[in-house]
């Protein structure tokens, strides 16, 4: 097959879609319903702020500026730049993510944040949202199976900035999902799409992204082998007492100590694209 002739966003929908099924999720969204899972997500943020730094740092955001988060979370992103932007308005399907966000914005004093509670791909922009917006961001909240017809609708309500955070390689979580899948579940692990496949969707639609890579650590702590089990649980499918040795001696092996505390750490290899819309029109 010609380079030319391949559809990059059915590549994107077949890889969205074997990963899915694989994982055995319906929705990326549904495991965020829980507030309790929200709120410890949004703890591990703020407990390394270096990825959100290096986001709004160099978003162009000022006192004028209105702003789009999409797949905002528990308000990582949204919550900060809200401190610095005219208005903020954030889409999160989750209730649970959507819940400790406002929760989040109402500590802060802000009230120059509204959300959405709908899936970027259900969302009516005249129905839903305020106008157009001076910047657009999607971070690291791709999971969406019809990538193309997504960034098109994010070009149409921007004024001016699309920006785009996703993953290159296989990232730390999904190298355990690789190692464990032929032993939790007989068959091998597949990984989702990747930056590679996301830019070769935005060239197909005439986009010429900026690039930006960075290599980020990726921790996550435990206080002993019983909590880590029982937070990887659910992710990687157990659901046996076999199954549930597996991850065990898997995480026993794997799992790092410092100072009394499990680590599970690794480097990720972390894709900034964006660009103007009025260049790519």
């Amino acid at each position: 097959m010609k380079h030319n002739k391949i559809d990059w966003n059915d590549v994107w929908k077949e890889l969205y879609n074997e990963n899915l099924h694989c994982r055995g999720s319906d929705e990326c969204a549904s495991i965020w319903e829980s507030r309790e899972r929200a709120r410890d997500f949004l703890n591990r943020s703020l407990d390394n702020p270096e990825r959100i730094l290096n986001i709004i740092t160099t978003l162009p955001v000022e006192s004028g500026t209105r702003v789009l988060d999409i797949g905002a979370g528990p308000g990582t992103l949204a919550v900060p730049l809200a401190g610095v932007a005219a208005h903020v308005t954030a889409v999160e399907p989750a209730d649970g993510m959507a819940e400790v966000m406002t929760e989040y914005a109402e500590k802060e004093g802000l009230t120059n944040l509204s959300v959405v509670r709908k899936r970027w791909e259900d969302l009516d922009p005249a129905v839903d949202l305020d106008g157009r917006f001076d910047v657009v961001v999607a971070s690291y909240s791709l999971g969406m199976p019809d990538i193309r017809a997504a960034i098109e609708a994010m070009c149409k309500v921007s004024s001016r900035w699309v920006y785009l955070y996703w993953f290159a390689g296989t990232t730390t979580w999904e190298q355990a999902q690789i190692d464990l899948w032929p032993a939790l579940h007989g068959t091998e692990y597949r990984q989702g799409p990747k930056a590679d496949v996301l830019f070769n969707v935005l060239y197909s639609m005439g986009i010429c992204p900026n690039v930006q890579t960075s290599r980020m650590a990726h921790t996550r702590t435990f206080p002993d082998l019983d909590t880590a089990v029982a937070e990887f649980r659910a992710q990687y499918r157990v659901e046996t007492p076999a199954q549930e040795r597996v991850l065990r001696d898997y995480l026993a092996r794997t799992l790092t100590t410092n100072g009394g505390t499990l680590l599970h750490s690794g480097m990720t290899t972390r894709v900034k694209f964006w660009w103007e819309v009025n260049r790519c029109q």
